[in-house]
């Protein structure tokens, strides 16, 4: 009988089971990626193509484009594609970010052959009704003026604006854009970029038919090469710059400089060092500025990667008084990281923090499939990449962390301050 009053034994994880997927080649030669467990019996299918916002010849076009997506087909009219949805309670997305485009349907397993011609409908044949437009234009143009409004939204895009300068990376929508936007712009967006080869993947308790029922529905369909040009050069600008607005509650700040992609061999310990500084809740930021200084609710560092722009931001939102205390706190924590070791008790704990959130962001098929699909889209080996990662947290040393800091945390940050 399982003694209750006695903790569990703790230990470090090893290694990850990961499920691997089944690949098949469709009669188009689009790859299929299956990820089958009969646990639950639901079918989740992803369209993952590779475009994104920084694709956008005309700023919007991705976002509100994927959004006309789900406003109804030439086979189906908005009315009888959200009836349908509902009758089977199947549930249809289409997420942009600014590399990729997913569209999702997650549906019970008995529906999905139902809802398959739905789907392709969905990236085949867009209805792009102007009052549909009319309305999603609306709706965008609303929630950029809510959004403009918020201090972190503000500090937000002026960071990506000079960090990632001369790209499209730096291109925050808003309501300039939004109003220069056409149905046309839509358009010609979808007719030169959905035109691309995507890849398929599934996940669920996917039955032995379902494979030949994707080939039937998806493998007939014609495709241009996977590859998508990407335009521009990165030229940051590292200069401070602060924005004041009135009637503001409290301030935010943003500090940001580029960093390097996860390609690079030295990807995972800066991933490691930066958990260090600022990554979780027990990092160095968060006891000094948070907890000790109490300028701060809370405060993170992250290194974001996307497919051609890497950087490393640092966001807060603190009291009015402490902005350049705070920013003088920063650069100690720092400026710390690149002159002592790390404690070994120290990196223990982040260690342990870094490999138990591993485990639980992968714990499901469906999050396995997730974290799979965006290695894809990264171009970088699911497998190898996880065994890489666990094996560089379990082995990093306190030198090694201090050799990364000094390598890679900056010198020199752009600083958006918005009071």
């Amino acid at each position: 009988m399982l003694d209750r009053t006695q903790a569990p034994e703790a230990f470090m994880l090893d290694d990850l089971a990961l499920s691997q997927p089944d690949i098949s080649t469709l009669k188009n030669q689009l790859q299929l990626h299956s990820f089958s467990d009969s646990t639950n019996p639901v079918i989740k299918v992803d369209i993952l193509f590779p475009f994104g916002k920084v694709n956008d010849e005309v700023p919007g076009q991705a976002q509100i484009c994927a959004k006309l997506l789900t406003e109804g087909t030439k086979s189906y009219s908005s009315a009888v594609f959200q009836n349908t949805l509902d009758h089977y309670g199947a549930h249809l997305d289409v997420a942009v970010d600014y590399d990729t485009t997913t569209v999702t349907l997650l549906c019970l397993k008995t529906h999905v052959n139902t809802l398959l011609p739905l789907l392709k409908s969905v990236i085949t044949e867009p209805l792009f009704d102007q009052a549909d437009f009319d309305k999603i234009k609306f709706q965008q143009i609303q929630k950029v003026r809510v959004n403009a409004q918020k201090n972190a939204m503000i500090a937000t895009k002026l960071l990506r604006n000079k960090l990632l300068n001369g790209t499209n990376y730096s291109i925050v929508l808003d309501e300039e854009y939004l109003n220069k936007l056409k149905l046309e712009d839509i358009v010609s967006f979808y007719n030169n970029y959905y035109k691309h080869q995507p890849d398929l993947i599934i996940a669920g308790d996917i039955s032995d038919g379902l494979v030949k029922q994707m080939d039937d529905s998806f493998g007939t369909l014609e495709f241009s090469s996977k590859g998508v040009k990407f335009e521009g050069k990165l030229s940051p600008d590292y200069s401070k710059e602060t924005f004041e607005k009135p009637g503001s509650v409290q301030a935010s700040i943003r500090l940001g400089a580029l960093s390097i992609p996860k390609k690079n061999p030295d990807y995972f310990a800066l991933s490691i060092a930066n958990e260090i500084l600022g990554g979780y809740f027990g990092s160095r930021l968060m006891k000094n500025i948070r907890e000790d200084k109490g300028y701060t609710y809370g405060i993170y560092s992250m290194i974001i990667n996307q497919q051609y722009a890497d950087y490393q931001i640092i966001g807060a939102d603190v009291k009015f008084d402490f902005v350049d205390d705070a920013i003088a706190e920063i650069h100690k924590e720092i400026e710390k990281m690149q002159q002592e070791e790390v404690s070994l008790e120290e990196l223990e704990t982040v260690k342990n923090y870094m490999l138990g959130k591993m485990a639980g962001n992968l714990d499901t098929i469906f999050s396995q499939a997730e974290n799979y699909k965006s290695k894809l889209s990264e171009e970088v080996n699911y497998q190898d990449y996880f065994d890489a990662y666990i094996h560089t947290i379990r082995t990093i040393s306190p030198s090694r962390i201090l050799e990364i800091s000094k390598k890679y945390f900056s010198q020199t940050y752009c600083e958006i301050k918005v009071v």
